[in-house]
């Protein structure tokens, strides 16, 4: 086959085309040829018509040049040629056109470039050049609650940067942000736009420095499989990005949410820097326990999240040899002790007291900050090991109430069934029944044949349902939101259902005392609106989960407490009453003194909560995390500590 022979303008074409296809800086150089270049042909021009008629002021050839430089540059300058003879003015006028065309395009090849520099800034295309910030790839519905919780931690640091990359343009995030953060303090919140998986995009907002990475995911846990499903996807290949531009061996900690268990475990399996947050399980399990114990909503809300207290891993230089964990626990008089973690990383939450703590073991800390961690040789003193304390709570049949389907729901029916007693009972109602929720109902029916469970249909603005349904006779009543739609539509219709009981409550003049309320928030900024109008039942979030992103980013050791503390078996927090421990109770007491009292029950104590400030904001709600040991408390019987046990009794 024969080749095509290409003419010598066909061939300067292409070459022309391939140098000005290279951007801004090749349209610049090629106007700035033409631009000496028509300084050379009208100077030619002068120096032939200063031959043909030449000229007394066009003496020299600088003269001539100089003129010709002036007349392209500026239009003005034509002036100059008003004495001269009719060549001279017919040279001049050619410079001037020339000049016109010439300098109108560098305006608008200069106004273009500027242009296009400030749309680059607009969607975040510049390079990011920061050192040891936190990176959010991702755009999901926690980042604002994660960002808010990154602030409160930069807080006693000079200058933190938190970055955000998101396929969402720069103006619609900086503007969300600047609307909801009323103050980031010391910590700059940084937005670029693009693919969170672009290696070249991940590089540009400084991924190789990144202290710690946040991929969160874009469809919400109640979307359907497949969304989720695809949405998982994603966030792998943003995993693999990050591995890709760092490397294995200097991969900073990530913290990802994934929906579906299976993409969950593979992730872990990339790497060990991979923190995976299970949020179904989690908030199934804060649901769960919050609405059983009155109270411990507070107590987790100090736990989790970096205002308050903190988690802490801690081992002097020397150890703590020939130290029981009992003993362990009085030797740090600001600091509460629930655990130590062994030098193979294992977690073990509330170990027996006499479990001696080896040299390489880490003892898990509750700290307001590290710089309050401190080990004292010299141990407490506590009075209370004479006094015997009760024996264990008696457990009793209960009765929950559980309104609206999500796929939390499953969960919280089997995380119930879990802690109830043999005999007690859960109701489920739901607006309508479909063939997928009843198959769920049974499944879970079979699993605990223990508990009465019961399914049926009905709607809580229906008229006379609640006189039907008669609320006060349910120890806990919990309100799903619904799956998918807008969150504020959700929180809306959650509300009114709220409100639907609280108007019951005060209208039959039922003791709501024996019923607590638990609704569930998609945004926590509807809690603080519920607050504000005077409602106290205590109301659920996501915010707890990104709390826990939050502060697993910082510190990734950390996940591994709460996945204890979270689990079915193993040791939780609890709230028991003080005349458990003591008895009689005496009217002064101190912290120290209690957490002896509690270690008699195999517990640790991490707090107090005193019942006559339950509704007093300004004191906590009566919740007391972590005093110092000396610290004195006046406490009733029903005043209750915060403990670290096994179970409720």
């Amino acid at each position: 086959m024969r080749r095509k022979k290409y003419t010598p303008g066909e061939k300067l074409r292409y070459c022309f085309d391939n140098f000005m296809s290279k951007g801004g800086f090749s349209v610049f150089m090629a106007l700035l040829f033409l631009f000496f270049g028509a300084i050379v042909i009208i100077s030619a021009l002068r120096f032939l018509a200063n031959i043909i008629l030449p000229q007394e002021n066009m003496k020299e050839l600088f003269d001539q040049w100089w003129l010709s430089f002036l007349q392209i540059a500026d239009g003005g300058s034509i002036a100059e040629d008003s004495g001269s003879n009719y060549i001279h003015r017919i040279v001049g006028i050619i410079a001037l056109f020339l000049g016109l065309v010439l300098f109108s395009s560098l305006v608008a090849f200069i106004t273009s470039q500027f242009e296009q520099l400030l749309t680059n800034l607009r969607k975040g295309k510049s390079n990011v050049i920061e050192k040891h910030h936190t990176l959010i790839l991702g755009f999901g519905d926690r980042v604002l609650e994660i960002i808010r919780e990154l602030i409160i931690a930069n807080e006693s640091e000079r200058r933190e940067a938190v970055v955000v990359l998101a396929e969402k343009e720069k103006d619609e995030m900086d503007d969300f942000f600047h609307d909801r953060v009323e103050n980031p303090k010391t910590t700059r919140i940084i937005t670029r736009s693009g693919s969170t998986s672009s290696l070249q995009l991940l590089r540009r907002v400084g991924i190789s420095s990144a202290r710690s990475v946040i991929i969160l995911n874009d469809m919400p846990t109640d979307a359907l499989y497949s969304e989720k499903a695809i949405a998982d996807a994603r966030v792998l290949k943003t995993i693999l990005a990050v591995i890709s531009c760092t490397g294995e061996e200097n991969l900073p900690s990530i913290v990802a949410e994934l929906h579906l268990r299976n993409k969950q475990q593979l992730a872990r399996n990339i790497s060990d820097k991979i923190s995976i947050i299970d949020e179904h399980s989690i908030l199934a399990k804060l649901m769960v326990q919050t609405s059983r114990v009155s109270g411990l909503a507070q107590v987790y809300d100090h736990l989790v999240g970096f205002e308050g207290n903190e988690f802490y891993f801690y081992r002097p230089p020397g150890g703590f040899p020939g130290i029981s964990y009992g003993d362990l626990m009085f030797h740090f008089h600001t600091c509460s002790v629930l655990g130590i973690r062994t030098g193979d990383r294992r977690i073990i939450i509330n170990p027996a007291k006499e479990r001696a703590v080896q040299k390489d073991d880490q003892v898990i800390l509750l700290a307001e900050d590290d710089s309050a961690i401190k080990f004292s040789k010299q141990k407490y003193k506590t009075t209370v090991r004479s006094v015997r304390p009760a024996g264990p709570r008696p457990q009793t049949i209960e009765k929950q109430l559980i309104v609206g389907w999500s796929q939390k729901t499953s969960a919280i029916i089997d995380e119930y069934s879990n802690y109830l007693t043999k005999g007690s009972g859960i109701d489920l109602m739901v607006p309508e029944i479909d063939d997928p929720t009843r198959r769920n109902f049974s499944m879970i029916q079979k699993k605990h044949p223990d508990i009465k469970m019961r399914l049926f249909k009905a709607k809580i603005d229906s008229p006379g349902i609640m006189e039907k349904l008669k609320p006060g006779q349910y120890n806990n009543v919990i309100i799903l939101a619904g799956d998918g739609g807008v969150a504020e539509l959700n929180d809306s219709e959650t509300i009114a259902k709220l409100l639907e009981f609280r108007h019951y409550f005060k209208k039959a003049r039922v003791n709501a005392e024996n019923t607590q309320l638990i609704t569930e928030v998609a945004d926590s900024d509807n809690i603080e609106v519920i607050q504000e109008a005077g409602v106290r039942d205590f109301l659920i979030s996501n915010q707890f989960v990104s709390k826990i992103y939050a502060q697993v980013s910082e510190n990734p050791d950390v996940l591994a407490i709460y996945e204890d503390l979270f689990r079915e078996e193993g040791c939780e927090v609890y709230l028991k009453p003080v005349h458990l421990f003591l008895s009689p109770v005496p009217p002064k007491i101190s912290f120290g003194n209690l957490c002896a009292a509690a270690l008699l029950r195999n517990e640790s104590s991490i707090g107090v909560r005193i019942l006559g400030e339950e509704k007093n904001r300004e004191n906590n709600y009566g919740i007391y995390i972590n005093p110092p040991k000396n610290e004195v408390f006046s406490l009733q019987e029903d005043d209750c500590l915060i403990t670290i046990a096994e179970d409720e009794t």
